[in-house]
């Protein structure tokens, strides 16, 4: 999967539940992050929760700037599996 214009990967989560980062990681796996947040409530407060208190944002961010096609973020982000999957129903 090519993500080839990655913007700005910060740990930026607004008072609206609007996490930029979060926003990044949907977006390179083809996923809307409001399309799933309407779709999918329930998914999506758990993913937007986990993502936002993970230990691993900055690496996270990190990785997404230096090479946001690489899969090395899936083996330490915790909600990779569920990204992952809802990536894949989307696109079945």
């Amino acid at each position: 999967m090519q993500f080839s214009n990655p913007r700005s990967a910060g740990n930026f989560s607004t008072s609206d539940g609007y996490d930029e980062l979060l926003d990044c990681r949907m977006e390179m796996l083809g996923l809307d992050f409001q399309a799933v947040e309407s779709r999918e409530p329930k998914t999506f407060d758990e993913i937007r929760r986990r993502c936002v208190a993970c230990g691993y944002r900055e690496s996270c961010a990190v990785d997404f700037q230096r090479d946001p096609n690489s899969p090395v973020w899936e083996s330490y982000c915790p909600v990779s599996g569920p990204l992952i999957a809802l990536a894949e129903t989307q696109a079945g």
